[in-house]
């Protein structure tokens, strides 16, 4: 941003669950009209009334970053209107890190200043939302929201009541330019009405799975309080709502006559959505306006309908968890984590061949800044649980993006970041093994299955875990291979090749052929075995014997799950590509035949669907996308 606008609030002392409103005039004579933007934690802009633009980049309050937004489609000649709405969280989450309440603006009118943000503009506390609500749906997705219909004005024409000269937040941060595309806001998409009774409660369903802001329009005959609840599935007869203290719901209160809305703040992910009035209402509409990131497909076309169905419903669960950055579920969580956005991010090479997008995520995870050197479970993250494996999948993510895009910019942007990871883990080793960690806050977690999904928010035992050294051991190699990209003299080969042999020596069983989990669990996985083939802790006439127990599915072993499968089929292509091929391909049309045939139009977070996690299971999770990437690599 170019001159003095400056940070600023309605109020001098801001509140948690806040919604700040803010207005101003402009004259227009055909210029291009620009807005330069930036909040905490989330904005809406309205020119003449509509809606323009949302959506704040989720950052930190160190890596703060600004929009650029071309206004000038919704600009007339003469007299416009300028109104800004901010929703500031104030309670940092898994997905959010607290900063000030805050909004920080510029509108150019081609070179020419038009208005700016400052001590000057009115603005107030919003009187149509239930400030201080502090309603949670998840852990992740942070706070929902209370709408009061019967409270809103026409503000955003210079009629709103309360509005006063606003206060300057006094903080000096940088600034930074959204490094993709915002996501597009796309046409009204109905849902279908399934049932109703007595016009108070309603069932609609949009038909298949879909991301997208809240829109509804109804009559009322009197004002009364409305609950609108969204989910995946309708197993119960109606939405699932409250899921072990996770509450997909929000509400409104409404006015008597006509009333709509659409809330650009809070995006969902969902294909029903069940409706409950104290009253009667009539006349009513509801469904999404979609919210798409901007990625164009490249098309495969395969000769098996199966094959042809799968990758197609693999693209479209890519994209429907692409927005600010990668998300594992839209409808649960819409988080960023390492382990779950390597698998995006390589799938989409092959689906978009777009590395922009892939970019920017990697970029803002090394913008984290733990005490412990590690990365956070999430990004952004204001939580202190930790998964130490992500942060190795990080290194994984980093090298194949290099690889890929050809970009060498970005490991040499975030080297320094790279170097300290590493080292927190290397300075852990004891005797040439890796052990676990045993405090509350570090989730020692590989993969959803029984032995290797670890503790969440207890202590642990001291051990060693078989998976997180292959995992160290991995990381090591991809820390080498970046340091001789950018021609760094480094000796990360070196602790590779001692884990490495630690890794036989204290996991091998010889005479059973095969890796124990750790060294307080005996028993055997597929995850952890295919890793020790990837690390090259099991080589030649050894690794060829563990892949032939790998592809036996009577093995007795703890499978792998749609996350981590991907590392079980690598191993095999690694020890004989021709030999595995066909295996890998039917294990893919097997696992996945039975969600499509299950009515799956995206694909699940496991194979048991909404049914696993204790009944809140995502319909759609982007790491079971990676057929996408098998069938490319394989030519199906």
């Amino acid at each position: 941003m170019k001159v003095n606008s400056k940070w600023i609030w309605p109020v001098c002392k801001d509140g948690v669950d806040q919604y700040g409103e803010f207005y101003q005039l402009f004259e227009y004579a055909c210029q291009k009209a620009e807005l330069r933007i930036s909040a905490d934690s989330n904005y809406a802009v309205y020119v003449n009334g509509q809606l323009a633009a949302s959506d704040q980049y989720p950052d930190f309050p160190h890596y703060k970053v600004y929009d650029v937004i071309d206004l000038t489609a919704l600009c007339v000649h003469g007299i416009n209107h300028l109104a800004v709405r901010v929703w500031y969280y104030g309670i940092s989450n898994m997905s959010y890190v607290v900063g000030q309440a805050a909004v920080r603006y510029e509108l150019w009118l081609g070179d020419v200043l038009a208005c700016q943000s400052d001590e000057h503009v009115q603005s107030r506390i919003s009187p149509s939302f239930h400030n201080g609500y502090q309603k949670t749906i998840t852990g992740q997705l942070g706070l929902s929201f209370w709408r009061d219909l019967l409270h809103e004005d026409d503000w955003m024409y210079g009629k709103g009541a309360g509005f006063a000269a606003s206060c300057v937040v006094k903080q000096d941060i940088s600034l930074y330019p959204r490094p993709i595309h915002k996501f597009s806001i796309g046409t009204f998409v109905p849902a279908t009405l399934v049932r109703q009774e007595e016009n108070r409660h309603f069932l609609f369903d949009l038909g298949r799975e879909s991301v997208g802001y809240l829109q509804f329009e109804l009559v009322s005959s009197s004002a009364q309080k409305m609950m609108v609840c969204y989910g995946e599935h309708i197993v119960d007869g109606g939405v699932r709502r409250l899921i072990d203290g996770r509450d997909f719901s929000a509400e409104y209160t409404l006015k008597p006559g006509q009333n709509k809305d659409v809330n650009p703040f809070r995006r969902l992910g969902l294909r029903y959505l069940e409706v409950f009035c104290e009253e009667a209402v009539s006349e009513l509409t509801i469904g999404i306006l979609p919210t798409d990131y901007p990625v164009k497909r490249i098309e495969k076309k395969f000769a098996n309908p199966l094959r042809q169905k799968i990758y197609d419903v693999s693209v479209r669960t890519l994209e429907l968890c692409m927005h600010d950055h990668y998300e594992d579920t839209p409808w649960r969580e819409q988080a960023l984590y390492a382990m779950d956005s390597r698998n995006q991010m390589l799938c989409g090479y092959f689906a978009f061949r777009e590395y922009a997008f892939p970019r920017a995520n990697l970029l803002l995870m090394s913008k984290d800044n733990r005490p412990d050197k590690l990365l956070s479970i999430c990004f952004p993250n204001g939580d202190p649980l930790t998964i130490p494996s992500f942060s190795l999948h990080f290194f994984t993510a980093v090298y194949e993006y290099t690889v890929h895009s050809g970009d060498l910019s970005l490991v040499r942007e975030i080297y320094p970041k790279l170097q300290s990871i590493i080292q927190a883990f290397v300075d852990r080793i004891e005797n040439g093994c890796l052990p676990n960690w045993q405090e509350r806050q570090y989730w020692n977690f590989y993969e959803w299955s029984d032995g290797l999904s670890g503790h969440l928010m207890k202590e642990t035992p001291k051990c060693a875990d078989a998976a997180l050294n292959c995992l160290l051991v991995i990381a090591l190699r991809h820390m080498q291979t970046l340091s001789d990209m950018l021609e760094i003299p480094a000796h990360y080969d070196e602790i590779a090749h001692t884990v490495k042999d630690t890794i036989y020596r204290v996991f091998y069983d010889t005479e059973k052929g095969s890796l124990r989990n750790s060294t307080l669990d005996e028993n055997r996985s597929v995850l952890v075995n295919a890793l020790a083939i990837l690390c090259g802790a099991v080589n030649g006439n050894e690794a060829a014997c563990l892949a032939e127990k790998l592809s036996d599915r009577e093995n007795g072993w703890t499978p792998a799950t749609l996350s981590m499968v991907c590392f079980q089929y690598d191993a095999l292509l690694k020890v004989n590509k021709d030999k595995y091929r066909d295996f890998i391909l039917k294990d893919i049309d097997a696992k996945y035949q039975k969600m499509l045939e299950a009515g799956a139009t995206s694909f699940w977070e496991t194979e048991e669907g909404e049914s696993d996690f204790d009944r809140a299971g995502s319909l759609c999770h982007a790491w079971s996308s990676m057929p996408v990437y098998y069938y490319h690599l394989l030519n199906a």
